[in-house]
């Protein structure tokens, strides 16, 4: 398995060297929101969801290295590595005594995206635009987050919301466009991500996020 897996790198490092081929660093603002609902509980007539205020808009710092290898008629593969954070911005249970309990409810990702897309080309021009779409998978790293871990008296309330599942797929869209400076080109990415999986680690609630970020960075000649 090491070996094949060792040829396989050796051979998309091959295919990224030869012409045409790019290589970009992108940092950008990535906003999360994630939707969430509670089915009812074996045993229980009450829903978590009617005594908890989610705030769950979440702003992030994204950074992402792309590679872009062309296929050939316009056409190009392109993988990537992406760091965010996503979740809920914070959580809030109010007591009888009228105490907010609070904690925010985030997690850090690193995330793997696999695209197709197509330049749309202009001739004799230094601006370019392209449009890529494909799968992207987030595997959560770093430690969980404080409402995961809260161990109070309401802890009950907390943790269904704040345990987020180790992989969130999302299907992903971007348009990007870019101006010729220097050796390389100067790029500016807009991403739309639409959740696939239940990133709620919870049997009763269930969250779906959506994103929207933009990024700029420089894309790099390979040859």
């Amino acid at each position: 398995m090491k070996k094949v897996i060792l040829i396989g790198l050796l051979g998309f490092f091959n295919l990224l060297l030869q012409a045409q081929n790019s290589i970009s660093i992108q940092v950008g603002y990535l906003g999360t929101h994630t939707s969430v609902a509670e089915y009812s509980r074996v045993g229980r007539t009450d829903y978590l969801l009617d005594s908890m205020s989610l705030e769950r808009n979440v702003g992030s710092l994204m950074v992402a290295l792309i590679a872009d290898i062309e296929l050939g008629n316009h056409f190009f593969f392109s993988p990537g590595f992406r760091y965010s954070d996503k979740g809920l911005s914070r959580v809030t249970f109010i007591d009888s005594t009228e105490y907010p309990w609070t904690t925010a409810a985030r997690q850090h990702y690193i995330g793997l995206s696999t695209l197709l897309g197509y330049h749309l080309p202009f001739k004799s021009s230094k601006f370019g635009l392209q449009v890529a779409t494909g799968i992207q998978a987030d595997f959560a790293v770093g430690q969980p987050n404080g409402g995961a871990l809260f161990s109070g008296p309401y802890s009950r309330f907390f943790m269904p919301f704040s345990r987020f599942n180790e992989v969130d797929l999302s299907w992903i869209t971007e348009f990007a466009g870019s101006y010729r400076l220097g050796p390389g080109d100067v790029v500016l990415r807009i991403s739309y991500l639409y959740g696939l999986s239940d990133v709620i680690e919870d049997p009763f609630v269930i969250g779906r996020s959506m994103s929207l970020g933009v990024s700029v960075g420089y894309s790099f000649k390979l040859k």
